[in-house]
C-alpha cells in the first residue's frame, strides 16, 4: 500500500499528467498553443486588453486574444491586424504595425513553417 501511494505521489508531483506549459509573454499574459493547417495559434488563457485607434477615437478592446502564426512567417490578430513573427535573440516575437507581443526565453514550433527571423 505504501508503494502504491508513493507511485501515485510521484506521478502527480512530477507533472506527468499536466498538459504542456503555457507560453508567457513579456507582459505576463499566458497563451495555450494549438497547431492548425496554416501554422499555429496562441490563445490567451485570460482576457487581454489592447488599445485600438488613434487620438480621441482610441478605445480599449478586452477579450480572449488569438495570435495566428503562419507557415510563411506571417501573423494575424483580430485586434492588432496583420503582421509577422520570427525568432529573435533569446525568444520569439509576433510583430504588428503598432504593437509587438514578445515571448522571451521560449521557443515555438510551427508545423511546416519556415525558419523565421526578425
Amino acid at each position: 500500500m505504501k508503494r502504491l501511494l508513493m507511485l501515485i505521489c510521484s506521478v502527480l508531483c512530477s507533472g506527468a499528467m499536466a498538459g504542456p506549459a503555457p507560453y508567457t509573454s513579456a507582459d505576463g499574459h499566458q497563451y495555450t498553443y494549438a497547431s492548425n493547417e496554416n501554422g499555429a495559434m496562441l490563445e490567451s488563457i485570460n482576457p487581454v486588453s489592447r488599445f485600438k485607434g488613434q487620438g480621441a477615437g482610441t478605445r480599449v478592446i478586452t477579450g480572449t486574444e488569438k495570435l495566428y502564426l503562419g507557415k510563411s512567417c506571417d501573423a494575424y490578430s483580430e485586434v492588432l491586424g496583420s503582421g509577422s513573427w520570427g525568432w529573435a535573440n533569446g525568444g520569439f516575437i509576433v510583430d504588428f504595425p503598432k504593437a509587438s507581443v514578445k515571448f522571451p526565453r521560449q521557443e515555438i514550433t510551427v508545423p511546416g513553417g519556415m525558419h523565421c527571423r526578425l
